[in-house]
């Protein structure tokens, strides 16, 4: 017996090695992003009940890069960006499954801004990013306006500026003006403060003891950050002001991004609720350089829905200064993985993240 339990701890140690060794090729790969990954922070645990593991943390860093120390790395938290629109809908549907919100009801009864549109959307549709609302990701005075380190906008000035009249509704069009308006929604149904209704209905119940939603240019010291070309030479959290993410950002640890993606279960939610939160619809455009296959969207999650290359489901982040990816793959041992670059490089979270995913529900 002992002979057999020091040979699966050498399997495992072996694995774990070669993890880094791929991990750690795939961080030496030449990148075209403006804004290489120096460090990845990838955090990762597998199984459920008593077979569960703990989440273990991984520091890489690229050949000649600064060593900062495994412990300053590993426990620092980053900005999650997008992430947080997972955030977001989870804590949507736990009021859904409480009867505070009608997940397919005309989303105007919470949201009166959307009462002029003509028709109706739901909130499931919002979510979905298929509510046929606009973006400011290509508006050129939003770029200036970040990259000049103004004081962000507020809520009513991104609405008043970028407008409620987007694309077709039932079109996939990803939307930052939907979650902000699924961030007043969580408020007036919720009864509180986004920051209250996120603690009482995600961090608090899952156990994320490092997270938050920031809201003031201060809370970014001491976050993970690489250099951002937005900035030139100026430090992120010198430069940048979290208010520029309209529906608001939440940073937390690796490891608690990791906890987040795998506590999405139903313990924590109703299945039905899980299942629609996963039962994506095909993203139409090119998404090259990307391991998808069968690119989809569910609620508030991306998910892969070719059964060889997934099924997994998560998120991916992007913004000034660092990278985040969180993602989940079931089945008999699920795994999840949360990744943090600081640089902007999405493929390479997600390569990382999907690579971290397929070797570890095969190795054991």
């Amino acid at each position: 017996m002992v002979k057999e339990k020091n040979n699966r701890m050498t399997d495992a140690e072996d694995g774990l090695d070669l993890l880094k060794s791929v991990l750690g090729g795939l961080l030496e790969e030449e990148s075209a992003s403006p804004s290489p990954a120096r460090t990845a922070i990838v955090a990762f645990t597998r199984g459920r009940g008593a077979d569960a593991e703990p989440v273990r943390t991984l520091v890489l860093r690229r050949k000649g890069t600064r060593n900062m120390g495994p412990a300053d790395a590993a426990g620092q938290r980053a900005l999650v960006y997008s992430l947080t629109k997972t955030i977001l809908a989870a804590a949507v549907l736990r009021l859904v499954a409480r009867g505070a919100i009608e997940l397919d009801g005309p989303a105007e009864r919470w949201l009166p801004e959307l009462a002029g549109r003509p028709g109706s959307v739901t909130v499931a549709q919002i979510l979905t990013h298929r509510a046929g609302l606009p973006d400011y990701g290509g508006q050129s005075d939003y770029h200036a306006a970040v990259a000049a380190g103004a004081a962000p906008w507020s809520g009513d000035e991104f609405l008043a500026r970028i407008g409620l009249e987007g694309p077709p509704v039932g079109s996939f069009a990803y939307s930052n003006i939907g979650y902000l308006l699924i961030g007043r929604l969580l408020e007036r149904a919720g009864g509180a403060p986004l920051a209250e209704v996120l603690g009482r209905e995600v961090f608090t119940p899952l156990g994320l003891t490092d997270a938050s939603l920031l809201r003031d240019r201060a809370d970014l010291d001491g976050l993970f950050f690489g250099p951002s070309p937005s900035f030139g030479g100026a430090a992120v959290a010198e430069a940048y002001h979290p208010g520029w993410v309209s529906h608001g950002v939440v940073a937390m640890t690796a490891a608690d991004a990791c906890r987040f993606i795998h506590g999405l279960t139903e313990e924590y939610l109703p299945g039905l609720m899980l299942r629609r939160m996963r039962d994506g619809l095909p993203v139409d455009g090119p998404m090259g350089g990307r391991p998808w296959v069968e690119p989809s969207y569910g609620l508030g999650m991306m998910v892969e829905l070719d059964p060889a290359a997934g099924p997994y489901w998560g998120h991916t982040g992007g913004g000034p200064g660092v990278t985040p990816a969180a993602y989940h793959a079931p089945g008999p041992v699920p795994v999840s993985v949360g990744v943090f670059l600081d640089g902007e490089d999405g493929n390479l979270a997600e390569w990382m993240a999907v690579e971290v995913l397929h070797r570890l529900r095969r190795s054991r």
